[in-house]
């Protein structure tokens, strides 16, 4: 597999060159829609090549979501062998897909999946701007996220996030949206469509939820107008029907596996207490303390702003006369509100929460950006500028251009217990990790033995531990997982006391352990327990 050092010169010439060439290409006529976008998404995939294959987590929600995938394959049933916590069955369930086609879930595929989310986010925005603004304007306006999304390093937007996927979703769902006034599609259609992919959004992410129903809402008014004008109730009933449809299978579903109960108890009401943002009012300031941790959002915002700035004046200076001149800039607004709250709401200072902002930010700037199209190349260039400035310093500096030194870290690494236990794994063998360290499942590939693959509510006080602890265990005696790991300690992100947090903790769980299991020894701060009836060589 091709590998990347720290200075990687010909290739991040060529990135820019590539770069150049669509920013000049967005303005061109003769270059077509399909060509222009085809070119976009080279340039998003190439330059994202360095962090694909290097094959490390990256953030701790990425291993997350590789166990649930790794599980979900010997398991397929969520909830009852998967509890993502957050992170929805849809973010889960798409990890799966490379295993299905032959190739290992690691953090390349995982990494794989997330770019073609980015990608086609970025395909159903140039679209949604186009039907609502102009082509032009979509070519040129599209080129901002684009360029961020291509040239950033900050790990939060390049690693397999669980935002992707539930932005992909909205971005099709606000085209959806956009093609309302279309007079050439079956507005019935396009409702039922649009009521299915917003509600399959809350399973995909809760946190996408109030942006789903800003544009549920706005397409419920879009069918009330169709209503109005030609006595037509079937784009509504349409719209409605498409919303229930997904929500519906997953409750026949749960039902069928008897996960239902799980559903409820540990999606939503244990999400609630994971919610513990800021209220209406502190938003504000816990989205600048956000805003501030992440300085190649900031540009993002800085090249955005002018076009955003008269956009708002554009709209402020609307005729009061005609309702059907507000409504787009409403919807935007709405979106862009929505965004925030959710950027906000959970209380933590995750930058990668942006990635809902994207879209919403972009389609903020279109109406400036009509009145700048002879100016507009120049918001492009501010973005690419910061990229190329940024890394001329740090090459002259530090010789270095790449954050993502891949040379020997193209395979999966492995900690010092994964080589201990892979001593004695069989296939289809599970194993329970206490603490927080999703990275073993990955390094391991082992299905988690436990629904929740990190003990993380099982071990703070909170309103439901107790609800928490019994499912930990009640899963262990019901999966029988061939090692038991107690990763309370450095390795551990988040529980790292081992006095109060560890194993020990769980006096029920200990007990159940210390019965069923042998002590394999302590590696690298990690103690390995393994099933007395698993021989101890191969």
């Amino acid at each position: 597999m091709i590998t990347f050092d720290h200075s990687p010169t010909v290739y991040w010439l060529i990135g820019y060159i590539l770069a150049g060439l669509v920013v000049l290409s967005s303005s061109s006529k003769r270059v077509s829609t399909p060509f222009f976008l085809l070119s976009c998404i080279l340039l998003l995939a190439f330059m994202r090549l360095p962090v694909i294959v290097f094959n490390r987590e990256l953030n701790a929600d990425e291993s997350q979501m590789l166990s649930h995938a790794i599980t979900l394959f010997q398991d397929p049933i969520y909830w009852r062998s998967v509890d993502g916590t957050t992170i929805g069955p849809l973010d889960n369930y798409v990890l799966v897909i490379p295993k299905l086609l032959g190739f290992q879930i690691n953090y390349t595929s995982g990494r794989v999946m997330g770019l073609l989310c980015s990608a086609g986010s970025l395909i159903f925005l140039f679209f949604t701007l186009k039907n609502w603004f102009s082509s032009n304007t979509a070519r040129l306006l599209a080129l901002i996220p684009l360029i961020f999304l291509s040239f950033t390093q900050e790990v939060d937007f390049v690693h397999n996030s669980s935002e992707q996927l539930p932005v992909f979703l909205l971005s099709v769902a606000i085209w959806l949206l956009s093609r309302f006034k279309l007079s050439q599609i079956s507005v019935r259609a396009n409702a039922y469509s649009l009521g299915f992919v917003a509600g399959a959004i809350p399973f995909a992410k809760l946190q996408a939820v109030p942006l789903a129903l800003v544009i549920a809402l706005a397409a419920g008014w879009f069918c009330y107008l169709q209503f109005r004008q030609v006595k037509d109730y079937r784009p509504l009933i349409a719209l409605i029907l498409g919303g229930f449809t997904f929500p519906l299978a997953v409750l026949l579903w749960t039902l069928s596996f008897h996960v239902f109960t799980d559903l409820i108890d540990f999606y939503l009401l244990g999400n609630a207490i994971y919610a513990g943002g800021p209220g209406l009012t502190g938003i504000p300031s816990q989205f600048l303390k956000i805003f501030k941790l992440s300085l190649d959002f900031q540009i993002f915002t800085l090249a955005l702003s002018v076009p955003i700035i008269l956009g708002f004046i554009a709209f402020v200076r609307l005729p009061k006369k005609k309702t059907e001149d507000y409504e787009v800039p409403v919807i935007i607004w709405l979106l862009v509100l929505s965004s925030s709250y959710a950027v906000t709401k959970s209380g933590n200072d995750f930058t990668h929460y942006f990635n809902f902002c994207i879209i919403p930010w972009t389609l903020l700037a279109g109406y400036g950006m009509m009145k700048l199209e002879k100016l507009s190349l120049s918001f492009s260039a501010i973005i690419l500028l910061w990229f190329a400035g940024n890394d001329a310093y740090y090459f002259v500096k530090e010789r270095r251009l790449n954050h993502f030194y891949s040379v020997n870290a193209t395979g999966l690494g492995q900690s010092p217990v994964v080589k201990e236990l892979k001593k004695f794994s069989r296939e289809g063998d599970y194993m329970a990790v206490w603490g927080w360290q999703c990275t073993y499942y990955v390094e391991a590939q082992l299905a988690q033995g436990t629904a929740e693959n990190h003990s993380e509510r099982s071990i703070f006080g909170h309103a439901m531990q107790q609800t928490y602890r019994s499912r930990y265990l009640s899963d262990i005696q019901r999966t029988k997982p061939a090692f038991v790991l107690d990763a309370v300690g450095k390795n551990s992100f988040w529980v790292q006391n081992k006095t109060t947090q560890g194993i020990e903790s769980y006096p029920e769980l200990f007990q159940y352990v210390r019965k069923n299991y042998t002590f394999a020894g302590s590696f690298d701060d990690t103690r390995l327990f393994i099933r007395k009836d698993r021989p101890r060589s191969r």
